[in-house]
């Protein structure tokens, strides 16, 4: 590659451009760029037009080699009001608005510039954001010093006299975070200064998730770049669809998946990236004083995982939720009652919210997995929350009202027939739903008849919690058998399903040959059912409790 005196190339395709390398020749390609558009002298630094193709960058330097690096990396990596601002990213909305860039400058401080030996952070900083429509949120943050950046401050190891070294060099492990050297033989990353310069350019290329579930583990999504051009054209869209406040994501595929639809559009011709990497950090008990690595999940772009991954993010995508004003603490006879909750909980209106069971659904997708299937089985992270909340009931439980809380999104998602790869599938849900009108009518008819201190809701109710418990326990083939032949056999007369007599062969192979994949469908009907108002078996009373109805 040479020095920059003499001009520097890097390609795409160069012998040792990895995923990280090719990620930081694109935050190069975007920062060159950027100060053009602004008409920045970057000098000692130069390049033409013709430097910046699709494939490479080549740029060189009319002074020193150094003073050519620390013009670029100090236009490359600021900070404005102690948050990183980013030329290739942010324009003149981000640069005036401080939470907008939170994001990223948080996601960074959280993965590569974690640790307080490698960037020396100021004061933890709390303010309250007013957003559109009234919404007022509290966004925290550490401020840095410019003047101790540590991509800035690394330019010095990497030359000698002004010069570039020749050698291999050593950077500490802030460019691969989590892996750091557990030997003292062994060193955080060593190599020729010419990659070195992409590395450490690379984070400001990644896009940055906080889990939700979980809000001490940032995701990373480090893009697998083919095209720099296509990907400037699609970076551009993603920074706008990934507003600050609607960034948290369900899980490592939920993020990959975010990420690759803003980046694929379905006219997409020059795809601008071969797929992307997610890379999970977070504590652990065992290293509460650093971040680690928890996972790593590569995913490849397919037009029909990303086509039905866009349906579940119109259908289940972040939406914001109210919060009820705490309630005054009781004060003592003749004094008057004091404010409830912190000053954080009186000031903030609303939060972000998820719905449950997208992380499941994206985790499927990202798979190749049916969407719907071990949707009953929380990932992980949020099965880990359940068990910290002490509800005082199972973890299948408690997942289960989270997800019937989300009972008509999943049922728009079952309406979707893209979302279906076999018709029988869908036919098998339609049955099931049938089979629950059915039984929810036959509910009322018995009321209606006998009377008793029950109402419908009641009933309804412990009908339901009924076939969850004997899905649930269900966990062999004969059992599954058993329990899905016996509730499609319980409607009789006028209250049996018109799907299963007109497709007796669809369900029951799903009850019989393929019975994991029938407990799966059985358990998405019964927590996605919704009774239509113009079905001759609608009931009169719908009852809506926490967001779901029965």
């Amino acid at each position: 590659m040479g020095r920059l005196t003499e001009g520097m190339t890097w390609r795409l395709s160069d012998p040792g451009m990895g995923i990280m390398e090719r990620a930081g020749l694109a935050a190069l390609y975007l920062s060159l760029q950027a100060a053009r558009e602004h008409d920045i002298d970057l000098s000692p630094l130069v390049w033409e037009k013709g430097d910046l193709t699709s494939e490479s960058v080549t740029i060189r330097s009319i002074g020193s080699d150094e003073d050519a690096l620390l013009a670029l990396f100090r236009w490359a990596w600021q900070v404005r009001e102690g948050v990183l601002y980013l030329p290739a990213l942010h324009d003149e909305r981000e640069r005036d608005n401080l939470h907008v860039r939170l994001a990223h400058h948080n996601g960074i401080l959280s993965t590569f510039l974690q640790h307080p030996k490698v960037q020396p952070k100021g004061a933890p900083e709390r303010r309250f954001v007013v957003l559109d429509e009234g919404k007022e949120i509290p966004v925290g943050y550490q401020t840095l010093d410019p003047a101790r950046l540590k991509p800035i401050a690394d330019i010095g190891g990497l030359t000698r006299k002004g010069s570039l070294v020749e050698k291999s060099i050593e950077l500490s492990g802030w460019v691969f975070p989590g892996i750091a050297p557990r030997y003292a033989t062994e060193k955080a990353w060593m190599g020729p200064p010419q990659i070195a310069i992409l590395l450490m350019l690379a984070p400001i290329a990644c896009v940055y998730h906080p889990l939700a579930s979980d809000r001490s583990s940032w995701l990373t999504v480090i893009p697998d770049v083919v095209d720099l051009r296509a990907f400037q054209e699609r970076r551009v869209l993603l920074q706008n669809a990934l507003k600050a406040e609607m960034t948290q994501v369900a899980g490592m595929s939920d993020a990959g998946l975010r990420v690759l639809s803003e980046m694929i559009a379905d006219q997409t011709i020059r795809l601008p990236v071969a797929g992307c990497r997610v890379v999970a950090m977070g504590n652990v008990t065992y290293y509460p004083n650093q971040k680690v690595r928890k996972g790593v999940v590569n995913l490849t772009p397919r037009r029909a995982t990303l086509a039905r991954y866009r349906k579940v993010v119109r259908v289940m995508g972040n939406h914001w939720v109210a919060l009820k004003p705490p309630e005054p603490k009781k004060a003592s006879k003749g004094r008057k009652p004091k404010p409830g909750g912190t000053e954080i909980e009186r000031l903030a209106t609303h939060f972000v919210a998820i719905p449950a069971g997208r992380g499941r659904i994206a985790e499927n997708l990202a798979t190749g997995q049916p969407w719907f299937q071990h949707l009953f089985e929380p990932m992980p992270w949020e099965k880990k929350r359940i068990l910290d909340r002490k509800l005082g009931e199972s973890v299948q439980s408690t997942w289960f009202r989270q997800l019937s809380m989300q009972r008509k999104r999943l049922h728009e998602l079952c309406e979707e027939a893209s979302m279906w790869d076999s018709d029988e599938d869908r036919q098998f849900v339609e049955a099931f739903w049938q089979n629950l009108r059915a039984l929810y009518a036959r509910e009322a008819s018995a009321v209606a008849d006998r009377g008793g201190s029950r109402d419908p809701r009641k009933r309804w109710q412990q009908l339901n919690e009924e076939l969850r418990r004997l899905l649930a326990r269900a966990t062999t083939r004969n059992q599954v058998r058993q329990v899905l032949a016996d509730i499609f056999s319980r409607p009789a007369g006028r209250f049996r399903s018109k799907v299963l007599s007109e497709n007796p062969g669809a369900v029951w192979r799903l009850i019989d040959a393929d019975w994991q994949r029938g407990r799966d469908l059985a358990l998405l009907a019964l927590v996605s059912y919704q009774s239509a108002e113009s079905d001759e078996l609608a009931l009169e009373q719908e009852t809506i409790l926490e967001g779901e109805t029965v």
